[in-house]
């Protein structure tokens, strides 16, 4: 599957950590761009693709 990088999705999740658990239980074969990170200001976010090849990005609330 060819993904892009052209778009990104962003969403937001005060619970990041409790995200990430239930992505890889549910979606063990996701494709990161970067596991979970943090920021030097304190964001913590995590990139993959979904199963369409989309770029998703999840971080806390800023």
């Amino acid at each position: 599957m060819q993904q892009s990088n052209q778009t990104e999705l962003y969403f937001e999740e005060p619970e990041i950590d409790s995200f990430v658990k239930k992505l890889e239980r549910l979606y063990p074969d996701t494709e990161y761009v970067n596991q979970l990170m943090t920021h030097s200001w304190g964001q913590q976010v995590v990139r993959f693709y979904d199963l369409d090849g989309n770029l998703i990005e999840v971080g806390t609330p800023v």
